[in-house]
């Protein structure tokens, strides 16, 4: 729903409410209306009671149009307001570009994971021939570190992960 459409609602909610207000007004005026002392007293009390019955039937009415409104709101929401056509189109093509985006994102990350794991392994001589002749990995790391291992700078994991942050 988009702000004139919403405007527009509260609009008609607040018109009703006045409608109402006066309605009641008018009933309650023509109901209180002092009769004259002398002259037309039952032509008088005649029209008081035709204005409180043409009052209450249009009291009725906006009171209908009130919940008509209400009803209104509630459906949307619930079911969120109805769109226009290709309205949907932007918001459906940038989503669909944000998420290219993200797989893109996610291909990097494992391919630079990929190439760091590879490097890593290598580094530390992961890789092991056992007696019999089949090659097993196995997690061996060096007990002793040398000064110049202990103050190298940790393996680069690629421009990938540099870009992302």
């Amino acid at each position: 729903m988009n702000r004139k459409d919403a405007s527009n609602i509260l609009d008609r909610h607040n018109r009703t409410i006045a409608q109402i207000l006066k309605r009641f007004s008018n009933v309650v005026m023509a109901a209180t209306e002092p009769l004259p002392q002398s002259g037309n007293i039952i032509e008088h009390a005649s029209i008081n009671r035709m204005t409180m019955e043409t009052e209450c039937a249009s009291l009725i009415t906006e009171i209908q149009a009130l919940l008509a409104i209400n009803r209104e709101i509630k459906a949307l929401w619930i079911r969120g307001p109805l769109r226009q056509a290709g309205e949907d189109e932007a918001r459906e093509a940038a989503m669909n570009l944000q998420a290219e985006n993200v797989a893109k994102l996610y291909d990097r990350v494992l391919m630079v994971r990929d190439s760091a794991q590879s490097v890593l392994e290598s580094d530390l001589g992961l890789v092991a021939l056992n007696a019999g002749g089949s090659s097993t990995a196995t997690a061996t790391v060096p007990a002793t570190t040398t000064a110049a291992t202990a103050n190298a700078p940790a393996p680069s994991l690629g421009s990938g992960l540099d870009n992302l942050f």
